[in-house]
């Protein structure tokens, strides 16, 4: 048989066969598993059903945010003005209850152990509890008691445990030990309202955290916030970690050093505290504001609103309603900052004129007047005779006497301008052409030294920014059906008024302040800021806030006249009072007439000025809602200033 008669194996033999058998294995094994899942999957739910389905119950996979703690704020010399602190609630989640209906009794024990724990009704807590409930809120956290003391806290803290579905939540809060100096400059932290949370929302606020409501931790909410931390972790009934999934620390928010001086604060708000009583009581004031301010850079030295308020009220606002009742029951309304509120600036507006006639040319430093009455009378329609009064007689005065002296008739003759016939004087012309004219022209100067307008000061509480008034203006707010034709035309005395800082002229402290620091600093209008530097946590600086300036058409010659006679003033004249010896201070004093409500007339008390004369560091403004300006406010000012020189670094 030859070799090739050996049969081999057959292409079609054994190697067709193996395939089949590995099938087998597999199908067989497949089926085993199967088995084997089918009689696992069979003891869970059948002989450990309840075992998973109570963990399921119990346990609880969430993601909650770790809020940061606020960064600080610091005065200029790194004295603290806040605190953080901690703030306790107490919270139920009724979804880790003991179920209803089955464990009613239970769920109900746990509201007994509160009311004995916290004093608050057990009835009460489940009201809420029930609210939250049929609303399909039971994930929620239902606040049973806010602002816990840290000795309720710790009775709680122990007991938690105890009390499946209670938690004691920690949150970050604030205090300001600083005084109630500072509180219309710091503001307060609070609450989220509805409103506030639909806008905060989508910037990654949570609605139980506190966000800034007024003064610096408002205005620089996202700078103090920081950004909020994260813990995804599983969690049982009572709220407590079971593992950890996922963590990320928060981060503290960026603390603030300001331009203010604490100490400046405080020893202006006694003096002002302490200068308010009158030996006639009637002419006590009840009001008062003072700003210290750089004259070229705007920062903000103090600010100073009497009354004030404890700011520490509205950090537990539900502990204080009395407290909180009381201070918005008050007439003087103390939350109302009177450095940045409104009224009749009298004769510190007299400086704002000046310049007008000097930039126009409608007046010059040489020019003079003899006021040898202390009226001035008008010839009006029909022959009536109007009386335009001056405080005194001043004799024959020139331009920087005037500014020194304060003669209303003097600024008469440069606002609105001398008419024909006045008994006295011979005509000159004021400011226009008319008395219309000459309206627009000391209104489009107002306008340029910052009336009328908000200061951009950076605490925000400018609610009104004052009225500057003009022909137009006129028309417009008496253009009702209650008001005639008469009503609504602008006059002769409109004009002579306005020149004056009378009439309807309004303007705030601040804004006084920073008219006198451009007409000081040769023509630049400041944006009046209390924060000085963004701080790190390290207290490095990472951010300077640099001044802003706008620069004034107004010729510097022309200013340098306004500067002596306010020198002058100080040196001689009405402002004689705010002297201080060895300090070259220039200011203007201002006594506004207004109508109190019942009638009887009554006078606002103005000093305004700065130092030293010839290279001004500091404006000073001062101000009562009673008094006269020489008398009351302008000495003041000059201790103000004397403190300065002595105790701040610019």
């Amino acid at each position: 048989m030859s070799a090739l008669g050996k049969r081999g194996p057959s292409p079609g033999g054994p190697s067709r066969t193996r395939p089949h058998s590995n099938l087998a294995i597999l199908r067989f094994a497949v089926l085993a598993l199967f088995a084997i899942l089918t009689v696992q999957l069979a003891r869970m739910q059948i002989l450990q059903g309840d075992k998973y389905a109570q963990r399921s119950r119990e346990n609880h996979v969430t993601q909650r945010f770790t809020l940061p703690p606020r960064g600080l704020i610091y005065d200029r010399n790194g004295e603290p003005l806040v605190a953080n602190e901690t703030i306790f609630h107490a919270i139920i989640v009724p979804e880790f209850l003991p179920p209803l209906p089955e464990k009613a009794a239970e769920r109900y024990a746990i509201y007994l152990r509160l009311e004995a724990l916290l004093d608050v009704p057990a009835f009460a807590i489940e009201a809420k509890v029930k609210e939250f409930e049929k609303a399909k809120r039971g994930y929620l956290q239902v606040p049973i008691k806010r602002y816990l003391t840290k000795e309720e806290a710790l009775r709680l803290d122990e007991l938690t445990a105890e009390m499946p579905g209670v938690s004691l939540l920690e949150r970050p809060g604030r205090s300001y030990p600083a005084g109630q100096e500072f509180s219309q400059i710091l503001g307060f932290i609070g609450d989220q309202t509805a409103e506030e949370y639909a806008v905060l929302r989508a910037r990654g606020y949570e609605l139980d955290e506190s966000v800034g409501k007024a003064g610096i931790e408002s205005f620089y909410e996202t700078e103090l916030r920081g950004t909020r931390g994260v813990i995804a972790a599983e969690q049982d009934a009572q709220g407590h970690l079971v593992r950890s999934i996922e963590s990320r620390d928060p981060i503290p928010g960026t603390s603030l050093q300001l331009s203010i001086d604490a100490g400046l604060q405080r020893f202006v708000s006694d003096l002002l505290l302490t200068a308010m009583p009158d030996a006639k009581p009637e002419n006590s004031a009840t009001t008062a504001a003072a700003v210290v301010m750089n004259a070229k850079t705007g920062e903000i030295y103090a600010i100073v609103s009497i009354p004030s308020y404890d700011n520490n009220l509205f950090i537990r606002p539900e502990l204080y309603p009395a407290e909180l009742e009381s201070l918005f029951a008050d007439p003087r309304k103390p939350l109302l900052n009177q450095a940045l509120t409104p009224s009749a600036p009298g004769s510190t507006f007299k400086l704002v004129t000046a310049s007008a006639g000097l930039q126009e040319g409608t007046v010059k430093p040489t020019d003079g007047l003899c006021v040898n009455s202390t009226v001035m009378e008008v010839k009006g329609q029909n022959n009536v005779i109007y009386d335009f009064v001056d405080w005194k007689a001043h004799g024959c005065i020139d331009f920087r006497s005037a500014i020194a002296w304060s003669s209303n008739i003097f600024f008469y003759r440069v606002s609105c301008g001398i008419l024909p016939d006045t008994v006295g004087y011979a005509p000159v012309r004021g400011l226009g052409k008319d008395s219309d004219e000459g309206a627009v022209i000391l209104s489009y100067y107002s306008r340029l030294f910052g009336f009328g307008q908000a200061t951009g000061i950076d605490f925000g509480g400018e609610g009104s920014v004052g009225t500057i008034p003009s022909p137009e203006w006129k028309r417009d707010v008496y253009s009702g059906p209650e008001y005639t034709e008469n009503d609504r035309l602008w006059v002769y005395g409109d004009t002579c008024f306005m020149g004056i800082g009378q009439g309807n002229v309004s303007a705030s402290p601040l804004q006084i302040t920073r008219m006198t620091a451009a007409i000081a600093n040769g023509g630049f209008l400041v944006t009046p800021h209390a924060a000085k530097a963004v701080l790190d946590a390290d207290g490095k600086i990472i951010q300077s806030f640099q001044p802003k300036l706008t620069r004034l058409p107004l010729d510097d010659a022309n200013l340098a006249v306004v500067r002596e006679g306010m020198l002058r003033s100080v040196a001689e004249g009405a402002g004689a009072l705010a002297a201080i010896s060895g300090l070259a201070i220039a200011g203007k004093t201002g006594t506004a007439e207004f109508n109190l409500p019942s009638g009887a007339k009554a006078q606002h008390a103005w000093f305004t000025g700065f130092a030293p004369f010839d290279d001004p560091e500091v404006v000073v403004t001062v101000y009562f809602d009673l008094g006269i300006g020489g008398d009351k406010a302008a000495p003041v000012a000059g201790r103000i200033l004397e403190y300065f020189m002595a105790n701040v670094q610019p």
